[in-house]
């Protein structure tokens, strides 16, 4: 275990178990009591994505089907709300502290929590179903999946490093040899889709996939409402789909609250919101590389593979 720890690639990661990284915002112990023993509510909506699958986007889409008759709610968001990651903080780790990032505190333990009951909460996570709240399992609230291609994964993550505050820059080589190892931030994505792939056909879960939104936003709107028991009109859907745009949002987010506490001066929020953006990115033999790997991985899984 030591020997591997002085392995980690990244800066401001550890591993939380062998082969397994987080970034040091998230606390360990705060993981595995606070929020493996969190008590999830009927209502609530949970949303499960490796990381940059989506997640601000679909979580956007929630919130203003949620709030469709209070929708202007969403203009009042802080950064830090617009995405309450039930595993994120509090930040106590001296490389935190060395970025000014002292205060953020448990979000399961204090932001979700302080939600009034029947109130509806959405909850985004990307952690593997083993160290979830134990609840997501036996309450089995509406849970939301959503895939998307590795790659695009793996280029939004590298532009995600050198945006936020608790993330290191890294050089584009440097994430690549990363993820190959297992290293970047939530481990292998192959890991984290078969492990979730268990669930994807329960009544509770919606899998869907990234580039299906994109195809259709509207139309993933509408089912993203009907699984969650919300029946909007055509000009309901119409409105969740503004303010859904990604350029609406883009632009929105330029300006709100906490900005300056996550993202470095020239960080970006949201970037492209692109599907294969990759292609400008990856080599010839690491496109080769990863494919090897990815295809290997996911053997038996052929319904969940892309077609890379």
């Amino acid at each position: 275990m030591a020997e591997e720890q002085e392995q980690v690639s990244l800066k401001k990661t550890y591993f939380f178990s062998p082969g397994y990284v987080l970034p040091v915002i998230m606390e360990k112990n705060n993981i595995e009591t606070v929020v493996k023993n969190f008590e999830v509510r009927d209502e609530d909506v949970f949303l499960v994505t490796f990381p940059k699958a989506g997640t601000n986007w679909t979580l956007e889409i929630i919130d203003a089907i949620q709030n469709i008759d209070n929708i202007d709610i969403l203009k009042e968001r802080s950064l830090m709300e617009k995405v309450p990651l039930i595993e994120l903080g509090p930040s106590t780790h001296p490389e935190m502290v060395e970025e000014g990032i002292t205060d953020v505190p448990s979000i399961c333990q204090v932001m979700l929590e302080s939600v009034p009951e029947g109130s509806p909460r959405r909850i985004p996570t990307h952690l593997l179903p083993d160290i979830s709240p134990t609840q997501l399992f036996t309450k089995k609230p509406k849970t939301i999946v959503v895939d998307r291609n590795p790659k695009d994964c793996l280029i939004s993550l590298f532009n995600w490093h050198q945006s936020v505050r608790f993330l290191d820059p890294c050089t584009w080589e440097e994430m690549f040899a990363a993820y190959m190892k297992g290293h970047t931030i939530y481990g292998d994505y192959c890991v984290f889709t078969k492990a979730w792939a268990k669930y994807k056909n329960e009544p509770w879960v919606l899998w869907i996939r990234y580039e299906d939104m994109k195809k259709d936003h509207k139309g993933s709107v509408r089912r993203i409402a009907e699984f969650m028991g919300k029946s909007l009109t055509e000009e309901q859907l119409d409105e969740v789909v503004r303010v859904t745009h990604f350029l609406y949002m883009k632009k929105a987010n330029e300006t709100i609250k906490g900005r300056e506490f996550i993202l470095r001066p020239e960080g970006v929020w949201q970037r492209k919101g692109v599907s294969g953006g990759w292609k400008n990115t990856f080599t010839v033999a690491q496109n080769e590389m990863f494919d090897k790997d990815y295809h290997e991985k996911m053997e038996g899984y052929e319904d969940l593979k892309y077609d890379l």
